[in-house]
């Protein structure tokens, strides 16, 4: 799901997990030990999102990393300024002195 943007919202993404895992809501509310209905309601946003210990569960069941259903960017410390950049500022093939967007 990288790419999509920060609008997603946690349920859309867990949602978008599930189906790519191809389960069922049934399915997956029941390997948490959750109602369907409760499941439903985080996807739709009709609930707020589970405790950090849920997403948790939800992240290893559905074998995402867990800042993916966060939404959370990934980032990796610049050796030679020592800050936090994008990921994509040291990807493979992008010239140095190009700059991050």
């Amino acid at each position: 799901m990288r790419g999509l943007g920060d609008h997603i919202s946690i349920g859309e993404r867990i949602a978008f997990y599930r189906k790519r895992r191809g389960y069922t809501q049934e399915v997956l509310a029941g390997l948490v030990g959750r109602s369907t209905d409760w499941l439903a309601k985080i996807e739709t946003g009709r609930r707020k999102p589970p405790r950090i210990d849920m997403l948790a569960e939800l992240s290893r069941i559905l074998r995402v990393p867990l800042g993916d259903l966060l939404g959370q960017t990934v980032l990796m410390e610049d050796e030679r300024q020592q800050d936090d950049v994008p990921a994509v500022g040291d990807a493979p093939g992008r010239s140095s002195r190009a700059p991050i967007v």
